[in-house]
């Protein structure tokens, strides 16, 4: 057992001893042959220790104002409308009244017969005459002392009261008539010359058109946006084609609870007299906004419960949580933490974590940013 053991380390040793020589004569071609492999590991290193960020595509972030159109119908009603009732009853012996005609303040629109008053005027006329005689003459005697102050006291009230009868029957006078209560142009009539009328009957409309006044109705949450002087255009199907510059004059006080909107008036003018009272309008309101940042949509990424960008800055990414204002034109709105030049990733949000390296792909030097 001892003889066996001996051999085998003896050749053992034989062995190793063979193949230190054999190292030793050969050594310049193992040196050849493992040199490719020790510098490919090497570069491999190298490669590790010079490899750039995580690649991405970047776009510069815009300033944009969220400017909003606004369109809706109203109603469009004159600048002054009344109806024209009749001042008095009696029978109608001329009419003036047809549609479209212009009057002016104070024209003759409609006259009753006024036999009746004309001849009250004349008899209180009369009577104010022999009332200022007896005053005057009362006022001569009185000087001299022989009229007593009593009597020349009830002649200078009987010359007021003849001269409130005089006034009276004028007014009544002025009742079998009616004029126009300012510039503007009367409706249909209902009524025909030799019509007996009552009083307080309504004959036409009489409206002044030279503004036209638009009322619609917005929604509470533009409210903040429209003040008084805003521009509006308007477009009326009873003239096809026409759009006429207006702008909004009056906002009302309150927000009805059932609509949750406001009634807002506009005025357009009319000098051609084209727009009708009564007619429907389309508005359109140019409303101004806020100015926000502007993304491309590809750099929002919704992450846990939250939009979010990743904005590039010294060559690495953070996360920037935004709030989504409008889409407009391949753009997002947004409110954030953003500038205007900021540079936010569009292509590879996927593989980014917050301080992540990353290289810009479409850089103008194509180097790490």
């Amino acid at each position: 057992m001892k003889n066996t053991a001996f051999w085998k380390q003896s050749l053992l040793s034989a062995l190793i001893i063979a193949g230190a020589v054999s190292a030793w004569l050969f050594r310049a071609d193992l040196s050849a042959i493992l040199a490719p492999v020790t510098a490919s590991q090497a570069q491999g290193v190298e490669t590790r220790q010079d490899s750039p960020g995580k690649p991405v595509i970047v776009a510069d972030v815009e300033t944009k104002r969220d400017d909003l159109t606004f369109a809706s119908i109203g109603t469009g009603f004159a600048q002054r409308s009344v109806t024209l009732r009749a001042p008095s009853a009696g029978e109608v012996t001329a009419l003036n009244i047809a549609p479209g005609i212009k009057f002016k303040a104070g024209d003759t629109l409609l006259t009753l017969d006024d036999t009746d008053e004309r001849l009250a005027v004349q008899l209180a006329e009369a009577r104010l005459e022999r009332a200022r005689s007896e005053r005057d003459r009362y006022r001569a005697l009185q000087d001299t002392g022989v009229a007593a102050t009593a009597r020349f006291e009830q002649a200078q009230t009987d010359y007021k009261v003849a001269r409130i009868a005089l006034e009276q029957a004028r007014a009544d006078l002025a009742d079998r008539s009616m004029r126009a209560p300012f510039d503007g142009v009367s409706g249909l009539a209902s009524i025909e010359v030799g019509d007996r009328i009552a009083a307080d009957e309504a004959i036409s409309s009489f409206d002044d058109r030279g503004r036209i006044l638009v009322e619609f109705d917005l929604p509470e949450a533009l409210l903040s946006r429209v003040s008084v002087g805003l521009p509006v255009t308007v477009r009326s199907p009873s003239v096809e084609g026409r759009v006429f510059d207006g702008e909004v004059t009056a906002i009302d006080s309150r927000v009805e609870a059932e609509t949750r909107t406001a009634r807002v008036r506009a005025a357009v003018d009319n000098p051609a007299d084209l727009l009708r009272p009564g007619a429907s309008f389309s508005i359109g309101l140019d409303l101004p906004g806020k100015a926000y940042p502007a993304v491309p949509e590809l750099a929002l990424q919704f992450s846990r419960g939250t939009l979010q960008v990743w904005r590039v800055e010294g060559g690495v990414v953070q996360p920037v949580p935004v709030r989504l204002v409008r889409r407009r034109a391949g753009l997002v709105i947004v409110d954030g933490a953003l500038s205007e030049g900021d540079r936010v990733v569009v292509e590879g949000t996927q593989r980014l974590r917050p301080g992540v390296s990353v290289e810009v792909l479409n850089s103008p030097e194509g180097a790490q940013s």
